[in-house]
């Protein structure tokens, strides 16, 4: 596979770009995970299943805009699982990714030690420009929006993109990015092509209107144009009713609320091991920024010096936010994981989710409440949806969509800290009959709040269209 180069960001210049197709024999624990089996276009049925299949099979292509093959972002993360489910229902599924360089040969290598012999296609190098993360926006994707003008490094991509999504002869295209939604309008347009288009909405950022339109480089590039796009499209997929509101009240757009699938969370549909950490003294953070609530984070790790605090780099974290971790002596910064089950749920007492911007639902939440690990979160977005009613949801002051100039984060406002310190006492400090109360209590409503969840609502939804 050929690198996608952005010269702006030498620490993740060189990327590549694939296509990844799901067999029915995937097994999410297989670090050759993502890797095709030679002649294996369609699902493997071999098994099995104790769920209903639906004859009527789709082909699902998904065009996932995370950074890295095994990408830490829940919206990665949601996409993935939603992929594996509907592969397991026994539709073609299938998916192009952006991958860091030495993920590709890592995941070949590990592939291959499990018996399975990888298909790796070469493509052409493909020359994007100053990266987006760098605040610069690329001018040449605004105008193809707008005008279907196309630079010569742009069209090298688009083409790419046209090809690989062609290629899998799909029912429905899934996305959350102008770019793909203008890429898969023209195929349409052009009467080659007939397939759905679902646009899932992961952030108010990716959403063409609104106070946070834009607000993160290299989301709604093109408010005019992405607005007129997602009207047309078969179907806006809004992970939560919070940002499902935000779409109606700032934009007038009608969307269908549905939760993650219900796989995003369950390893291959078996609900996940429930943790018994009453005895653990961490607690942690996932993805320490200023948007995920670091100054909360920060000033309870200042108050309270005999705590030990975790956190782990996301796609959000940035050099001035582990500058002001460093200086805390209490608190210890580990490198973004893949392995959530022992890095991050087998170590931590309690789970800190205090954002400060319209978290459309807070993936990480449900995963540590099925796992019986207590969660104080901010009552923002779509979170209060993702704490089912259950301790501790604290009020705070959200971000306005202003930004800061030198940091390019959101300006945050001060918040209250007392009720936070409090609620993180009553599960550290006190004694231990409360916390294991509301440890039983989370993982008995979390599990019993997704296996009330409809399991083939996505796929319904699709098939409906």
């Amino acid at each position: 596979m050929a690198p996608i180069r952005r010269p702006a960001e030498p620490q993740i210049a060189n990327r590549y770009v694939g296509t990844t197709r799901l067999a029915r024999s995937f097994d999410p624990s297989d670090p050759s995970r993502g890797i095709m089996k030679p002649a294996r276009t369609t699902v493997e049925t071999n098994k099995p299943q104790a769920f209903t299949v639906i004859t009527c099979k789709m082909r699902i292509f998904l065009v996932q805009t995370a950074h890295g093959l095994y990408a830490p972002s829940g919206g990665y993360r949601s996409n993935y699982g939603f992929l594996r489910q509907l592969g397991a229902y026994g539709h073609a599924v299938g998916q192009t990714c952006y991958a860091f360089d030495n993920e590709i040969d890592d995941a070949v290598a590990k592939a291959r030690a499990n018996g399975v012999d990888p298909q790796v296609k070469h493509l052409p190098d493909v020359d994007l420009g100053p990266d987006f993360e760098t605040g610069t926006k690329r001018l040449d994707e605004k105008a193809f929006l707008e005008s279907d003008a196309l630079s010569s490094s742009l069209a090298a991509l688009v083409n790419l993109w046209r090809t690989q999504i062609a290629d899998f002869q799909p029912t429905h295209v899934v996305f959350n990015d102008g770019l793909t939604m203008k890429i898969t309008e023209n195929m349409v347009k052009m009467h080659q092509h007939q397939f759905k288009r679902v646009c899932v909405v992961h952030s108010a950022e990716q959403l063409p209107f609104g106070p946070f339109c834009g607000r993160f480089s290299g989301h709604c590039v093109s408010a005019e144009a992405e607005n007129r796009m997602i009207r047309h499209v078969d179907g806006v997929w809004a992970v939560s009713q919070g940002v499902r509101d935000y779409a109606l009240n700032h934009g007038g757009l009608q969307t269908t609320f549905m939760p993650h699938s219900t796989w995003t969370y369950l390893d291959g549909g078996r609900t996940p091991q429930r943790r018994d950490n009453v005895q653990k003294t961490e607690v942690g953070l996932v993805n320490p920024c200023a948007l995920k609530g670091l100054p909360i984070f920060i000033e309870l790790a200042k108050r309270l010096p005999h705590i030990r605090f975790i956190t782990w780099k996301g796609w959000g974290t940035k050099k001035v936010h582990l500058d002001e971790l460093a200086k805390l002596p209490n608190v210890r910064v580990e490198q973004t994981t893949t392995d959530t089950e022992h890095d991050i749920w087998d170590r931590i007492k309690v789970l800190l989710a205090p954002s400060l911007w319209l978290e459309t639902w807070g993936a990480v939440i449900t995963e540590a409440q099925l796992r019986g690990i207590p969660v104080i979160a901010s009552d923002v977005g779509g979170i209060p949806e993702a704490k089912l009613g259950l301790p501790y949801l604290v009020h705070v002051r959200m971000a306005t969509g202003e930004v800061d100039p030198v940091t390019g984060d959101y300006i945050m406002p001060q918040q209250d800290i007392a009720p936070w310190e409090a609620a993180l006492r009553s599960l550290v400090d006190d004694d231990t009959t409360a916390y294991e109360a509301l440890a039983d209590r989370t993982a008995r409503t979390t599990v019993q709040w997704i296996r009330g969840l409809d399991q083939h609502a996505q796929e319904k939804w699709l098939l409906n269209m």
